[in-house]
């Protein structure tokens, strides 16, 4: 029995950039800023970080409106304020911490405590937290994504069993409906 499993090449390459990015050693991580988000009215609360200032970040949340902390601030009634500035020097160093003051907040209020997504809380960590944390990389690099799709599916692939050519796009169609050489036992797996 022939067997081929279609891989998401995508989702492969988008883990490397995302391993390779969070070991990156840079500068601006040396201004890390963890703060906090509490609704007045509610008592909810959110924590964050940044690298730039507090009322920049705000703004950022107000402005991209796809993060927990929104139903907080769209409320009005709210105060930012500081937890720890320590220096970083990688983007996981920055997530550890996060993630740190996430689980101890978390722990603290959890009936008020807003974040979806725990940072530093990686796959080996958290299933759900890595689901959540690819569902808001798709969002934020959409753009991104399709370029990669419509540049990858647009590249020239020939069939193994008939020697058509054709693109990569086309590729699982062709195996499952059009090629007349395929083995009688081959199956897609998807």
């Amino acid at each position: 029995m022939h067997v081929h499993i279609d891989i998401d090449y995508i989702r492969i390459c988008k883990q490397m950039q995302t391993q390779s990015k969070l070991d990156i050693v840079d500068e601006k991580y040396q201004r890390t800023l963890i703060y906090g988000i509490i609704c007045l009215i509610t008592g909810e609360m959110y924590v964050g970080s940044t690298h730039g200032t507090l009322k920049r970040r705000i703004e950022r949340h107000i402005r991209r409106r796809n993060c927990s902390a929104i139903q907080i601030l769209d409320r009005g009634n709210y105060k930012a304020y500081e937890i720890q500035r320590w220096p970083c020097n990688t983007l996981r160093e920055v997530m550890t911490l996060e993630g740190d003051w996430q689980r101890a907040y978390k722990a603290s209020f959890p009936d008020h405590f807003v974040n979806k997504k725990i940072e530093g809380a990686f796959a080996h960590e958290s299933p759900e937290a890595l689901q959540v944390y690819k569902k808001q990389y798709d969002e934020e690099h959409k753009e991104e994504i399709q370029k990669y799709h419509k540049q990858y599916n647009s590249q020239p692939w020939t069939c193994e069993w008939c020697n058509k050519t054709m693109t990569k796009g086309a590729r699982a169609k062709h195996k499952k409906t059009w090629c007349k050489s395929k083995p009688s036992d081959y199956h897609i797996i998807q």
